[in-house]
């Protein structure tokens, strides 16, 4: 069965190409504009903090919801992880992802008692067009790995039936640049 996967960008095409579920699923890609937003937090404007923070997380939320009335069983949301890293100068971009996970963890707890499990998948910031040097990886994975992890395995698995008692949990994969 397929997976209906909210939107737009190659991480939801490659995702829409490759993932599969046996149960009703929805992935919600968040939409991360590395490119605008860059720079201090006391210099963001309300227009920019609206189209790089706020439109996003709606969209977001209305995906979970759209998900939720869809009657899917397994939802995905797709984060970077440099909400859980920070980024120097990317705190709009830190604060969506971080802001994403949190929700995830509410709609597990809200819809759990429903059979609905909700996760995140947590990529490399370079995924989103975040430069990566910004974001602070701990590991010493070798820089080689950037770009060559694919989701879509670990997607379809939290998609599926085999993954259904693992609620409100982030999966982090980016091939152990952060840990």
């Amino acid at each position: 069965m397929s997976v209906l996967v909210l939107g737009d960008g190659p991480i939801a095409d490659r995702l829409r190409n490759t993932v599969s579920s046996d149960v009703e699923a929805v992935v919600v890609v968040t939409e991360v504009d590395g490119g605008r937003g860059v720079g201090p937090v006391e210099d963001l404007d309300d227009a920019t903090i609206d189209a790089v923070f706020e439109q996003p997380m709606q969209k977001v939320i209305a995906g979970l919801q759209q998900a939720h009335a869809a009657g899917a069983k397994r939802i995905v949301v797709i984060v970077p992880t440099i909400g859980m890293s920070g980024g120097d100068q990317h705190a709009v971009h830190a604060a969506l992802a971080e802001a994403a996970r949190i929700t995830v963890k509410s709609a597990a707890r809200q819809w759990g008692a429903e059979g609905i499990t909700v996760n995140a998948v947590a990529l490399a910031p370079e995924e989103f067009g975040v430069d990566p040097a910004v974001s602070g990886p701990v590991a010493i994975a070798p820089r080689a790995m950037s770009g060559a992890v694919d989701p879509s395995d670990t997607v379809a698995w939290l998609c599926s039936g085999a993954a259904a008692h693992v609620t409100g949990q982030t999966v982090v994969c980016d091939g152990g640049l952060w840990m």
